[in-house]
């Protein structure tokens, strides 16, 4: 009878113990402009406008359904390839969110412009798309001497 009642004793503290750690499938949740402004320190945005609904839905070509949030800054200047913009996806939507980003990077690293902007098309080919949960970052660098490595190191403090 002892062993009985130690065994349900010690099921049900292995049980209390598992509910208090929580399911574990929460994400972290992310401020959007806190993240625009930690990688625009390793990528300055000459001349920068924010990034609107009209950028996204006829430039980026996004699903806005598949957006909950978003915040960015563009270059204004036509020789410039500046870009960031942190969206918050509809939950379930972060794929179908990357893969407009990934088509969109592909339209703006390919697009056959004219050889003055060649290295705006390359700093686009290397852009970096980072999805994390349900939030996901674009970044695509300057043309004044941006590094994507300094970037890098930008987002993964952004995404902490």
């Amino acid at each position: 009878m002892k062993k009985i009642v130690s065994l349900l004793m010690a099921v049900s503290l292995c049980a209390f113990a598992l509910a208090g750690c929580g399911g574990g499938s929460e994400t972290a949740s992310y401020n959007l402009d806190d993240i625009v402004a930690t990688v625009e320190k390793a990528n300055p945005v000459s001349n920068s406008r924010d990034v609107d609904d009209n950028f996204i839905q006829l430039d980026m070509l996004l699903t806005p359904e598949n957006i909950e949030e978003y915040a960015g800054k563009v270059s204004s200047d036509q020789s410039n390839s500046a870009l960031i913009v942190a969206i918050k996806a509809v939950e379930g939507k972060a794929s179908a969110v990357e893969e407009e980003l990934n088509a969109y990077k592909t339209s703006i690293s390919t697009g056959g412009l004219y050889a003055e902007f060649a290295d705006m098309e390359a700093m686009a080919a290397d852009a970096r798309i980072v999805v994390k949960g349900d939030y996901l970052v674009m970044v695509v660098a300057n043309t004044e001497g941006a590094d994507y490595t300094e970037i890098d190191t930008a987002l993964d403090e952004a995404l902490k």
